[in-house]
C-alpha cells in the first residue's frame, strides 16, 4: 500500500467533491513539517492529512481494529508530543454547494474510507500556564498493517512548538464578553428525554462545559413559549427540523386563583452554567419582541399586551393547561421575574433581550411598558437596522449591532460607547454577511479576524445565536430553509451525551486568545507591535470602509503564517 500524508495549519479545511475542484491537491506534496507558536496556559494546533492507494482504517487509538472488509489494511497514527496532545478525525459535513467539507471533531477512533480519498485528523497540544519558555520538538508517527502483521513504521512527521513566556488569562479576566445563544429545548429533543427533567441536565453539564471552554460569558434564560417561532420550521418543508424553545418558568393558576410561579428550572440552569464561568450577563429572552406566530390561532394569547408573549400555565381547577390571557396578568409575572432576580441579587447580570427588532415604533412600545412594569430591568439588543442605533442609544445597556449596521453607525457606537462607560457593545453576524462568518463554507481564518476586528474595533466582544439549532438529524444533514449551513450551530450532538466540537468552534477560540493578545499590549502601550501585528492580518484598516468591503482578500489575511506571525510578534514584544 502507497501511503501518502502531510501536515497543514489548524485553519485548514479538506473539502471532498469534485476532484478538480477538491483542495488538497496530491497529499505527497504538503510538507512533512510544521511550526507552532503558543503561549502559556494556550493551546496549539494542526492537521495531519492522510490518503492512500488502497482501502484503508485509520486508527488514532492503541486499540485493535479489525475491518469487516477483510481487504482493508490498517494506519495507525501515534503522537509523541511535547505536552499532552489529542487527535481527533475531522467529520466531513454536506454544505450548500453539494461539496462535503470538515467540520466536526469525531468522538470515535477509527475511520474507515475508500482509496485516493483524503482524511484529515485534528492534533491540538494543552499548554500549561507552568511551562517552560522555549523551543519544543514532537513527532506524529505513521505505522501500517494487516490482519495479524506486525506493525511498520512507515513514516513520520515533524513538529516544532516555540513557547513564548506570555501568560494568556483565564476566560473569566480574558474581557471578552463572548454571547452565543443557547437552545436547551432542542438538545432535550435530540436526546429523547424529558425536558428540564435530571436526565435533561445531565446532558447539559456537557454542553455548559463547552460553552466555558469557549468562553461563552451569557446565559440564555427562555422566560416564554416558543419566542423565535421556532425559526418558522413549520414552514420548512425541504428539511426536517423542529427548533420551537419553551420556558423554563412553569406557572400554576391554583385553586383560589393565584399565580404561583416557579423558578427553581430556571436557576438550576443559571447556576449550572455560573459552574463552568458561564455568568457575567443572564439574557432573558422572550419578553419582548416575541416572533410573529399567526399560524396558531392567528392573534396574540394576551390581545391587550403590546408584545405577542405567550404565557403558558396549569390550571389547579380544572386540571387543563392553558395561557395568560390579560396584559394585568403579564405584568404580574414580568414584575414577580422582576422581584426574584432582585431578591436573589443576581438583577445586576440580568439583560432583557429583543432579536432583531424591526419596527421602531412597536419596539418602543414593548420597551416602555415593561420599563414602567419592572423598571429596574437592563436591556440587550441585537439590532440589524442601523437606525435603532441612534434610536435606542440610551435605553439598551448591553448593544449588539449587526457588523454592517456597527461598520455604517461607528461614529455614533463610538460616540456612545464613550459617553457611557457601562455600557457593552458587542458586533453579531447571522445568516450574512459572507464574510466573515462562521458558515460550513467560510474560511476558518474568518473566525481568527472574529477576535481581532473586535479589539481593532474598540468593541467588547461578540455575538452569535446560534450553538445548537439543530435539525432533526444534524450530524447527517444541517441544511435547512435559507440559512447557510453552519448558520444553525457550532457543535454537533455527540452519541455519548456530549458535544462534538468543531474546527469553527477552535478557529473562535484562537481569535478569543488574539483579542487578549491585543488588550495586553494596548495596556503596556506596545503601539508599534500592534501596527506591526495588524499589518500581518488586516488588509482594511478604516472600520467605516469595511461596510463596502466584503471581498475576503481585500478585508483581511488568509494565511496561517500571518496569524502564526501576528501571535509571534505580540509575545515576542510582551516579553520585550
Amino acid at each position: 500500500m502507497n501511503i501518502n500524508y502531510g501536515v497543514a495549519p489548524e485553519s485548514f479545511k479538506l473539502i471532498w467533491g469534485d476532484r478538480a475542484k477538491m483542495n488538497f491537491a496530491m497529499v505527497g506534496d504538503y510538507p512533512k513539517e510544521i511550526k507552532l507558536v503558543s503561549g502559556k496556559n494556550d493551546t496549539a494546533a494542526f492537521q495531519i492529512l492522510i490518503s492512500a492507494d488502497e482501502l484503508f482504517a485509520l486508527n488514532i487509538s492503541n486499540q485493535p481494529w479489525f475491518s469487516q472488509q477483510v481487504r482493508r489494511k490498517n494506519i495507525r497514527l501515534s503522537a509523541k508530543m511535547p505536552f499532552e496532545a489529542k487527535l481527533s478525525h475531522v467529520g466531513m459535513h454536506l454544505c450548500d454547494d453539494a461539496f462535503y467539507r470538515g467540520d466536526s471533531l469525531l468522538d470515535k477512533s477509527v475511520v474507515e474510507t475508500d482509496a485516493e480519498n483524503v482524511l484529515s485528523v485534528y492534533c491540538e497540544m494543552k499548554i500549561p500556564k507552568d511551562a517552560e519558555k522555549g523551543s519544543y520538538n514532537g513527532k506524529i508517527l505513521i505505522y501500517e498493517n494487516y490482519g495479524f502483521s506486525r506493525e511498520e513504521l512507515v513514516g513520520e512527521l515533524n513538529v516544532t512548538l516555540d513557547v513564548f513566556g506570555f501568560v494568556f488569562p483565564e476566560n473569566a479576566d480574558n474581557g471578552f464578553h463572548l454571547d452565543l445563544w443557547q437552545h436547551p429545548s432542542n438538545i432535550a429533543r435530540q436526546y429523547g428525554v424529558e425536558l428540564w427533567s435530571d436526565d435533561h441536565f445531565e446532558l447539559l453539564d456537557s454542553y455548559c462545559a463547552s460553552l466555558g471552554e469557549l468562553g461563552v460569558k451569557s446565559v440564555s434564560v427562555i422566560a416564554s413559549e416558543i419566542p423565535w417561532n421556532g425559526q418558522a420550521c413549520q414552514n420548512e418543508l425541504r428539511y426536517k427540523a423542529n427548533l420551537f424553545e419553551y420556558s423554563m418558568i412553569p406557572i400554576t393558576r391554583r385553586a383560589d386563583g393565584s399565580m404561583d410561579y416557579d423558578f427553581s428550572i430556571m436557576q438550576r440552569y443559571i447556576d449550572l452554567c455560573a459552574k463552568y464561568g458561564v455568568e457575567e450577563c443572564i439574557s432573558v429572552f422572550g419578553l419582548v419582541n416575541v416572533w410573529d406566530t399567526k399560524e396558531y390561532g392567528g392573534q396574540r394569547t394576551a390581545p391587550d399586551y403590546p408584545d405577542g408573549i405567550h404565557v403558558r400555565y396549569f390550571d389547579e381547577a380544572t386540571g387543563s393547561y392553558d395561557y395568560i390571557r390579560t396584559a394585568n396578568e403579564l405584568d404580574a409575572y414580568i414584575k414577580a421575574l422582576e422581584c426574584y432576580f432582585n431578591e436573589t441579587n443576581q438583577n445586576e447580570r440580568v439583560r432583557i433581550a429583543a432579536d432583531e427588532p424591526a419596527d421602531v415604533v412597536a419596539y418602543r412600545a414593548s420597551l416602555e411598558h415593561i420599563k414602567s412594569v419592572a423598571p429596574s430591568f437592563k436591556y440587550k439588543t441585537a439590532i440589524n437596522h442601523a437606525e435603532f442605533v441612534s434610536e435606542f442609544g440610551n435605553d439598551i445597556y448591553d448593544f449588539a449591532p449587526y457588523i454592517s449596521a456597527m461598520f455604517s453607525e461607528y461614529d455614533a457606537l463610538m460616540k456612545f460607547k464613550s459617553e457611557m462607560p457601562g455600557k457593552r457593545f458587542l458586533y453579531y453576524v447571522c445568516c450574512a454577511p459572507e464574510i466573515p462568518n462562521s458558515f460550513i463554507r467560510s474560511e476558518l481564518t474568518d473566525g481568527y479576524y472574529t477576535g481581532i476586528l473586535a479589539a481593532y474595533a474598540k468593541m467588547d466582544g461578540f455575538l452569535r445565536w446560534n450553538y445548537t439549532v439543530w435539525t432533526d438529524y444534524p450530524n447527517l444533514d444541517i441544511r435547512y430553509g435559507p440559512f447557510p449551513v453552519g448558520d444553525l450551530n457550532f457543535v454537533y450532538p455527540g452519541a455519548n451525551g456530549k458535544p462534538l466540537l468543531t474546527l469553527r468552534w477552535k478557529t473562535l477560540f484562537r481569535g478569543i486568545k488574539y483579542f487578549a493578545l491585543i488588550k495586553a499590549a494596548e495596556k503596556r502601550g506596545l503601539t508599534e507591535a500592534l501596527d506591526k501585528a495588524y499589518d500581518l492580518v488586516l488588509r482594511e484598516k478604516d472600520v467605516k470602509s469595511l461596510y463596502c468591503k466584503w471581498d475576503r482578500t481585500t478585508v483581511m489575511s488568509t494565511s496561517a503564517d500571518d496569524y502564526r506571525d501576528f501571535a509571534t510578534t505580540l509575545m515576542e514584544a510582551l516579553e520585550a
